[in-house]
């Protein structure tokens, strides 16, 4: 990062990089120094390669009085100016030198300050908690840096936190709350504010900051760079669609280097091993934003991006190995230019560069699911359990009594339908439009906005679906009929039933189309091919351009859905007598307690403290069967710990047991429609809708 900067005030700005005795350097958040360290070995290094040893004396002391830091935690200060003043305190010896020499530095520009407050404010007492002379120095120099001194190169890493309710104030400031305001009004503007509350991020706030110093302050320069190593979030999204507006409005190019990490998401399709840079769940991203005055008035910036999984680079090693492969020259291979609207996300437009139709563009209508708020009051897995769940609730009201017509059965989870309470009043996000929608009888496809990982890309629920219930994550639902249109209505783009109909020469029926979608989006290796993509967006579909392929795909879908939506029975090849087979008599009350799965053994209790095994012959596939890292079979056991092992209950988890073994099949047959797909696709705009827009989620739900 060190490199890019000093590459970028060569290259853009015309310096002479971070050597130049012109170029300032300030670090907003500089912690321990490290990056500070690292422009000021990088400026010794090149003069002592270039110019001899006291040229590099001369150099460094030329940069401890133009290179400055601001850190708020007093111990991160003090090793901060003990690493720098340690490693600048002596240079290497020059060739008719025999030992290194001292260097006679200045006081350290490093300040114990709060770079996010009021500029010019003045802090009541230090850190330190005394009324000391020097620390009222620290602030006075720290207020007139930001307030006076003119910053060319700002360099850093950030704090990365979302910001909980409350937060804003305490550690951004009430300076800084009013200050990033502009950065949500465009997302206001364009109708998405219900999505900013993910907005708060402390790392938001000082991007905001260093475009303030850069373009807005009384000493700023109207040109520079800036260098964040930042959380990769902002990247992506409506809640960040304005800080990325501004930042293409005010800088000239902008280069992205992703270095994902995301470790909180999961196994992303055939990645299961990614890893950060640094030690921590949040992924990462280099940003480079370069204002040297290049692009024409009212023109946009310039972005290009570089991602490591494009470069086969998913552990924390080679990723490093990476960036050090480009620190001499600033500058990593194969970065590519992101043309893209002004609130667009700065990631190429996924699946084929945007010429596959989201799934959302695929139906009219679409919602999340329904959130009860407190599962374990309004969602039973049986309807014995709900009476006593909901009567404490119940009994606040003036008429305390259950109302049996209020109970219906959910999609909680793949294969894991429940009971639920369904009085919409009670409810934290009932989505009646959605139950209006779902009516009684339906099936639909339900998915996620973003971060779908390894496994299948959809789910076909029969019932109402829960807003988890694709893999214990929030996602939207996609109903095959729209039952507020009356008892037939399909709920499929009229615009693309017709294109597909002039497509293959004849109708296709809404089954049909929808069927061949969850065959294609169900295919294993359509998460593993397309991973990338769907870090960032809902699935999007491939149609084949070939009628076969496409009745094949109808084929398989319906096969899926019979399973998925419990429209049959398994088929009897997937539930021979070996497999699942009880193992155990049962005549003794055992209740579902222990779980343990071996070697195709599965035991549910024990007994004298032993496991007993209650099946044999359970595929380690059908185990560890997961969907976008939800495994399903043992999380189905798992919600049914403390009911009696009943002949109910071991038929229920034979059955579900059984879906899976066939599912995998059709999974896997599904492979080869998808590859034949692949091979000759028909494009957005030949089923009749015009070239990709941005990506849209909705607010919420009624």
């Amino acid at each position: 990062m060190t490199g890019a900067l000093d590459r970028a005030l060569r290259d853009n700005l015309g310096t002479k990089g971070l050597r130049d005795p012109k170029v300032t350097i300030l670090d907003p958040a500089t912690g321990t120094g490290t990056f500070l360290l690292g422009v000021a070995e990088r400026v010794r290094d090149q003069v002592m390669a270039d110019e001899g040893g006291k040229a590099a004396s001369s150099a460094l002391r030329n940069l401890a009085g133009r290179m400055f830091g601001f850190e708020l935690l007093v111990g991160p200060y003090a090793v901060a100016h003990y690493r720098l003043h340690h490693a600048l305190r002596y240079r290497p010896a020059d060739e008719d030198e025999d030992q290194p020499q001292a260097v006679k530095l200045p006081r350290l520009g490093v300040y114990l300050a709060d770079t996010l407050a009021a500029p010019g404010a003045v802090s009541a007492i230090g850190s330190l908690g005394i009324q000391g002379i020097p620390i009222d120095d620290e602030r006075r120099e720290a207020n007139r840096i930001k307030t006076e001194q003119p910053i060319l190169a700002i360099i850093g890493n950030p704090p990365y936190k979302r910001l909980a309710e409350g937060e804003n104030e305490t550690l951004v400031g009430r300076w800084m709350d009013g200050l990033w305001e502009d950065l949500k009004q465009p997302v206001k503007d364009a109708g998405k504010g219900g999505q900013l509350n993910t907005f708060p991020e402390f790392s938001v706030a000082f991007w905001r900051w260093a475009i303030w110093k850069m373009f807005e302050a009384d000493s700023a320069p109207q040109q520079g760079v800036i260098a964040f190593i930042t959380n990769r979030k902002f990247l992506t999204g409506w809640p960040y669609a304005g800080l990325r507006k501004m930042m293409r409005e005010k800088f000239d190019r902008i280069e992205v280097i992703d270095l994902r990490g995301d470790v909180r998401t999961g196994t992303r399709g055939d990645i299961d091993g990614d890893q950060g840079v640094f030690n921590i769940m949040v992924g990462t991203a280099i940003t480079l934003a370069i204002a040297d005055g290049s692009k024409a008035k009212g023109a946009l910036a310039e972005v290009v991006y570089t991602d490591c999984w494009e470069e086969g680079l998913f552990g924390r090693e080679g990723k490093l190995d990476w960036l050090v492969s480009g620190a001499t020259w600033g500058e990593l291979p194969n970065a590519v230019e992101i043309d893209r609207g002004l609130l667009d996300d700065w990631r190429p437009r996924p699946f084929e560069n945007g010429e596959w139709l989201s799934i959302r563009e695929a139906f009219a209508f679409s919602k999340s699911g329904m959130k009860s708020g407190n599962d374990p009051v309004f969602v039973a897995v049986t309807p014995q359990l709900l009476p006593p769940q909901v009567e404490s609730v119940l009994a606040t009201r003036d008429d305390p009594g259950f109302d049996k017509t209020k109970v219906r059965r959910l999609a909680y989870r793949p294969f894991d339908n429940r009971w639920l309470y369904n009085d919409l009043p009670l409810l934290n996000r009932p989505g009646p439009e959605m139950q209006r929608a779902w009516g009684d009888l339906n099936v639909g496809l339900y998915t996620m906005p973003s971060g779908v990982g390894a496994g299948t890309g959809v789910w076909c629920p029969a019932l109402l679906p829960d807003y988890h219930s694709f893999s214990g994550r929030g996602g939207y639902a996609f109903p095959l009929y729209d039952r507020r249109a009356g008892p037939d209505a399909h709920n499929l783009n009229p615009v693309l039933v017709a294109a597909l109909a002039e497509a293959y020469g004849n109708a296709q029926t809404p089954e049909d189309i929808f069927d061949a979608i969850l065959c294609l989006l169900s295919a294993t290796s359509y998460t593993q091919l397309f991973a990338e993509d769907l870090e960032d967006t809902f699935p999007h579909i491939p149609f084949p351009a070939d009628p076969t392929v496409f009745a094949r795909a109808s084929e398989i879908g319906r096969e899926i859905r019979g399973l998925e939506a419990f429209q049959r029975d398994p088929a009897p090849a997937f539930r021979p007598k070996a497999f699942c087979k009880l193992a155990t008599d049962t005549d003794t009350g055992a209740v579902i307690a222990d779980i343990a799965y071996n070697d195709s053994e599965l035991s549910l209790w024990k007994t004298d403290g032993k496991t007993v095994t209650a099946f044999t012959g359970l595929p380690a596939a059908v185990w560890s069967f997961a969907v976008s890292g939800y495994r399903v079979l043992p999380r189905w056991i798992d919600g049914r710990k403390g009911l009696p092992f009943s002949d109910e209950l071991k038929t229920e988890l034979r059955d579900v047991a059984a879906r899976i073994h066939e599912l995998i099949h059709w999974f896997a047959e599904g492979d080869l429609v998808l590859a034949a797909t692949l091979a000759d696709t028909i494009p957005r705009t030949g089923l009749g809708f015009p070239p990709a827009g941005p990506d849209e989620v909705e607010d919420g739900d009624d």
